[in-house]
């Protein structure tokens, strides 16, 4: 592994996000919800949980990439998270090999399309022998499996690595690496598209970004709202899970599948409307703005140790008890002792390992892992619960 990447590099330009971002390029466009960019103007910038991990995970990555300094599994609050990023370092390090150059969180604007889109490409990587231009994206999230075919983020984040570099070539690949989801073409996902495909779409994300500016653009509910900052105060997320509420499903045998299915294909909007609404409160209330009817209280007080070291020879030395009786061991994961063996000990240590799913999930038709067979008791009792 290489101690630093090959005229690697940190670009300075704009630091806040774009209202007409890569990553909401799929709720902003025209096809999708264009009112969203109105609506989240002035909205505050709650950070998830889940968004802090992924920010933290990509700096992690980013270190690495630039100095060659290897993440900890102690820097991580699981060995998950810690074998995804350890994935995604090693996979880019192999693309590497041979290449032009590469740019790491690499900034860079599209005004030249339409003021205001910026955004910053994870990796950059240019073969200048082959003509290609890779441009990769890293996904910490495990929630859902993006697809990389004709993904409009990816080809935002192609366009500005083009311009940005303004090189010589007659591909563009776009990469993506999702560790924690999975995906029946595995964590790492390509997918090719030529310079004149690409600048046809970027007349088409132009003509996106001109939609979102007129004061009438349409406020339209879907999956994509399930990011959205404007979700807290959008009258028409609103109305959408008010409406789902007031739906009846009977557990006889005569309902209709089909209205459960244009249920379920809501609930993800809902889900995301109730949460954000619970986490805008949450934020108001913080901020010392009253909301009626609520009030903010101490979470339960939870017992912890003042200080370990101290607590660990007192409970060894005067309380009797043995190093087994008060510290946890286990065998370290898989990704974490490949990280300290030879290629030829990798290919070894696949005999020493399995792959198990946790379970089944539902999922559209859309998705392409193969379907797995109901858990049920029998083939065919049917159980009515109001016989029971």
């Amino acid at each position: 592994m290489p101690t630093t990447t090959p005229k690697s590099q940190i670009s300075t330009t704009p630091t806040e996000h774009s209202p007409w971002g890569a990553s909401s390029y799929y709720r902003w466009k025209s096809s999708a919800c264009p009112g969203s960019v109105r609506m989240s103007k002035g909205m505050p910038n709650i950070e998830s949980e889940h968004a802090r991990k992924g920010t933290f995970a990509h700096d992690k990555a980013a270190n690495c990439l630039i100095h060659g300094e290897l993440p900890k599994p102690d820097d991580f609050e699981d060995e998950e998270e810690f074998e995804a990023v350890m994935l995604y370092i090693n996979a880019a390090f192999e693309a590497m090999k041979g290449a032009t150059f590469v740019k790491v969180e690499e900034k860079f604007d599209l005004f030249s399309v339409y003021p205001g889109l910026y955004g910053t490409s994870d990796l950059i990587i240019y073969h200048e022998k082959e003509k290609l231009l890779q441009v990769w994206d890293y996904k910490h999230g495990k929630g859902i499996p993006v697809q990389v075919e004709n993904n409009d983020q990816l080809k935002y984040y192609g366009l500005g690595a083009l311009l940005k570099t303004g090189v010589k070539c007659e591909t563009i690949e776009l990469v993506i690496c999702q560790p924690r989801c999975p995906h029946p073409d595995g964590p790492i996902r390509k997918w090719r598209i030529g310079i004149m495909d690409l600048l046809e779409f970027s007349a088409d994300l132009a003509d996106d970004a001109r939609i979102t500016e007129n004061p009438d653009a349409t406020l339209r509910s879907g999956d994509h709202c399930r990011f959205c900052p404007a979700a807290p105060t959008c009258p028409q997320l609103s109305l959408v899970a008010v409406q789902s509420a007031q739906q009846e499903f009977s557990p006889q045998f005569s309902y209709d599948p089909k209205k459960l299915s244009l249920t379920l294909e809501l609930l993800p909007a809902i889900e995301s409307w109730v949460k954000s609404v619970k986490e805008f409160a949450y934020h108001e209330a913080n901020q010392g703005r009253e909301i009626p009817g609520y009030k903010l209280v101490p979470k339960r007080a939870t017992r912890k140790w003042k200080d370990e070291e101290t607590v660990e020879d007192k409970l060894l030395m005067e309380f009797g008890l043995s190093y087994q009786d008060v510290t946890k061991t286990s065998l370290r994961s898989p990704a974490q002792i490949e990280s300290l063996l030879t290629k030829e000990q990798k290919e070894a240590l696949l005999e020493l390992t399995v792959k198990e799913s946790s379970g089944t999930k539902l999922v559209p038709m859309s998705d392409k892992t193969p379907p797995a067979k109901p858990a049920v008791e029998t083939e065919f009792t049917v159980v009515n619960p109001l016989l029971d």
